[in-house]
């Protein structure tokens, strides 16, 4: 019987942020991945190949989880 509901996402926890970071520069880092992260999308929407589609999804995938602990040392919240 094929599954209907997807597996929910996963965070790698060994990515980190170095403590170093400022908040602003992690903005303009999530900013800057996010502006990829939106290239990679349209990218995937304006192509037919299943393939293609796929690595350009997983790609998606990669940029998101870059980009929860940006987003979480930017807000500072805990990791």
């Amino acid at each position: 019987m094929k599954k209907i509901v997807p597996d929910p996402p996963r965070f790698f926890p060994y990515l980190s942020i170095s403590p170093d970071l400022t908040p602003e520069a992690a903005r303009t880092e999530a900013t800057s991945l996010m502006g990829c992260l939106r290239k990679v999308l349209d990218m995937y929407f304006d192509t037919d190949s299943e393939e293609q589609r796929q690595t350009l999804l997983n790609t998606c995938i990669y940029l998101n989880q870059l980009l929860y602990p940006l987003i979480r040392h930017e807000t500072g919240a805990q990791p």
